[in-house]
Parts: C-alpha cells; sequence; structure tokens
C-alpha cells in the first residue's frame, strides 16, 4: 500500500508541475498576472479562514498562538472511488515579511460522484513543522510530500498523520472537519507567483 500511494503522489507531481501557474495561452504569466494571481490566493485565504472560524471560533487562538499555518482553496472531483483534488494555496510563517504561495494536489478514496469546491486550512505548532513542510523536494521541486514528511501509509491507501505538530482542517458547504486521514497530497512552492528573495529564502537540505 505504502508503494501504492508513492505511485500516486509521484504521479500527482508530475501533473501538477505541468500545471504550475501559466496563462490562460499557457506560457509564463506576465508581472500584471502574478500580481492579480497574488492578490486572489491571499483574498481566498481569507475567505478560507474565516470561513472556518466562523464555523470553529476556537480556531480563531489556535492560529494566533501557531508560528504559521497556511490555506488551500481545493476543489475535489469524486470519480466513483477515485477523489482527485488540486488547488491554490499561501502560507503564512510569522518569521518571514512576505508569504510563500503554493498549489496542492491530492488523490484518494470516495464514493460515488460529484463535485465540491472546500477550502484546506493546515495550522502548524512549531517551526520546525513549518520547515519540514517546506523541505521535502521531488524531482527539483521544493515543496511538502506528506507521504515522506509527516505520514504514513494506512489502511486501504490511505495515508494518516502522526504529526502532533500540523493540524490539518477542511471546510466547506458541509461544514469543517479536523481530517485525520486522506489520500496522500502533493505541495509545491510556485515557482512564478514567488519573488526570488522568497525562494532563496526556502529550507534546504544543502543548508
Amino acid at each position: 500500500m505504502l508503494l501504492l500511494s508513492r505511485l500516486f503522489v509521484v504521479l500527482c507531481t508530475l501533473i501538477l508541475v505541468g500545471c504550475q501557474s501559466t496563462g490562460s495561452d499557457g506560457k509564463p504569466l506576465t508581472e500584471q498576472e502574478i500580481l492579480q494571481k497574488r492578490q486572489a490566493t491571499l483574498a481566498m485565504s481569507k475567505t478560507g479562514l474565516a470561513a472556518l472560524i466562523k464555523q470553529n471560533p476556537a480556531i480563531q487562538k489556535e492560529i494566533e498562538a501557531a508560528p504559521g499555518y497556511a490555506v488551500f482553496d481545493t476543489t475535489n472531483v469524486n470519480v466513483v472511488l477515485l477523489v482527485l483534488a488540486r488547488g491554490e494555496g499561501v502560507l503564512f510563517d510569522k518569521r518571514r515579511p512576505t508569504p510563500v504561495f503554493m498549489e496542492a494536489m491530492k488523490t484518494g478514496e470516495g464514493v460515488g460522484a460529484g463535485y465540491q469546491q472546500q477550502y484546506q486550512v493546515i495550522i502548524f505548532k512549531n517551526t520546525d513543522a513549518i520547515d519540514q513542510f517546506l523541505l521535502t523536494s521531488i524531482d527539483g521541486q521544493r515543496g511538502g510530500m506528506d507521504v515522506d514528511a509527516n505520514f504514513s501509509a494506512g489502511s486501504g491507501g490511505t495515508v494518516r498523520s502522526f504529526n502532533p505538530y500540523i493540524s490539518i482542517y477542511t471546510v466547506g458547504l458541509s461544514g469543517y472537519d479536523l481530517q485525520a486521514n486522506y489520500g496522500g497530497t502533493l505541495y509545491l512552492v510556485d515557482k512564478q507567483l514567488n519573488d526570488v528573495k522568497t525562494l532563496n529564502s526556502l529550507p534546504s537540505k544543502n543548508k
């Protein structure tokens, strides 16, 4: 099962790398498009976090006490027993003057067919958890791959978090949930939306 989970994530890597921020014509984003996308992603993060706090006000204190958090806008598509989701997000690290823009892709198991847009909020309880999330590299792409960084294979091809320093919430029209297990998720730093200074400041195995 661990091998299958990792193969799933590698497949996601290939798809997601191919989907990194580009314009409608498939070309790299212009400076104006980058600015607009940054603003849209930041606005999304405020909306997603506000939606979670509205449903669970106690999370406000958890966010304030945390050294950092991330918000992703994921679109879930359920096709029979397969769940595919990809979305954009942003990581806020209180040590950094600017946020880190990211992308995510998830595969897992589901039932039936359907479509749901939801937000994912990741709360880091210490700075080591943030660095570990950013450290993992796949094919030269900096990003956090849950299977290797923070998660271990569970039954049925799912992945369960054993990291007590990360809390992951999902929030959508159906309510919110503290995720204990879900399909393998791949997170990648968006190389176009982040400036050179931010990219150079990311954790590295060589540092």
